[in-house]
């Protein structure tokens, strides 16, 4: 029951989050890091993307001050021109034309989402009709609002 609670925050910050500046973002992903620390996560939750997965392309549940954390702007992983992160709509994880592209909502092998302990979680990714999207689905609207938009 507490981690529904947390879900719909999630959903919430993700709808109202249209257009984030970087200090709202930043919010949010304070936001996402203390609910990642509920029971269900209770493991640092990653992306990895590209061919059989092997391209690291950060935490979500981590602190916007982490270098590896897709909310650090000024990390390897949150830039949006940093070339291993979805944020940057040239690379091929964050494009809408890339079979790898978080933003591509037809990609056939969007990045995974799993936890330090090696769990598979679903993908990340905004094709809604990928049958592994499982949790992914809630970090849908933040994609196609603040990731993925131009």
């Amino acid at each position: 029951m507490k981690a529904d609670r947390y879900e719909v925050m999630i959903i919430s910050l993700l709808v109202f989050c249209t257009g984030c500046s970087p200090a709202a973002r930043s919010r949010f992903g304070a936001a996402m890091q203390s609910a990642a620390a509920t029971p269900a996560y209770t493991s640092k939750l990653m992306i990895f993307g590209g061919e059989n997965h092997r391209t690291y392309l950060g935490c979500l549940s981590c602190s916007e001050y982490s270098t590896d954390s897709v909310f650090n702007t000024y990390g390897s992983h949150g830039s949006r021109y940093a070339t291993k992160s979805v944020w940057n709509h040239y690379s091929e994880f964050g494009s809408a034309y890339s079979t790898y592209g978080a933003c591509n909502s037809y990609a056939t092998d969007p990045p995974v989402i799993v936890d330090s302990n090696g769990n598979f979680y679903d993908r990340f990714s905004l094709n809604t009709y990928h049958d592994q999207l499982g949790i992914g689905v809630k970090y849908h609207d933040w994609l196609e609002h603040t990731v993925c938009e131009k």
